[in-house]
């Protein structure tokens, strides 16, 4: 099951595409990562039921003091590396290790989902910015 679940990962060429959000939410049980597709789509990564989601970011040298305030083109996160290995403390879980330019992160979970979805689906917060909402 991991190699079919890294191949789809593979096959959204998300090397160096744009990053355009990374959530966490139920309390850290999901995390979702959308990756640029086209104008109208993007990649949702899913990782759900999470043991552990650990992430660092730049906040300590970026210009912009919230990302939320940012703007697409001041986003600066790419795709760089997402790898998946079977979880050595839990079996059934995964170890997921992302490298995306300026957010790094490690996830153990036990499933993980790779869709295309439509932009109107999901709230990209940077439209409101470059909208003036």
């Amino acid at each position: 099951m991991l190699k079919t679940i890294q191949e789809k990962i593979d096959q959204t060429e998300y090397w160096d595409l744009p990053v355009l959000d990374f959530q966490i939410k139920f309390f850290g049980d999901e995390v979702d990562l959308f990756l640029y597709h086209d104008e109208d789509t993007s990649w949702k990564l899913s990782f759900l039921t999470c043991h552990r989601v650990a992430y660092e970011t730049d906040a300590t040298w970026r210009g912009v003091a919230r990302v939320r305030e940012m703007k697409k083109p001041q986003l600066g996160y790419y795709g760089q590396d997402i790898t998946l290995n079977e979880s050595k403390e839990f079996d059934g879980f995964y170890d997921v290790s992302m490298d995306l330019t300026i957010l790094t992160a490690q996830i153990v979970c036990k499933e993980i989902t790779v869709e295309k979805v439509s932009n109107d689906s999901w709230d990209i917060f940077w439209k409101k910015n470059e909208n003036g909402k």
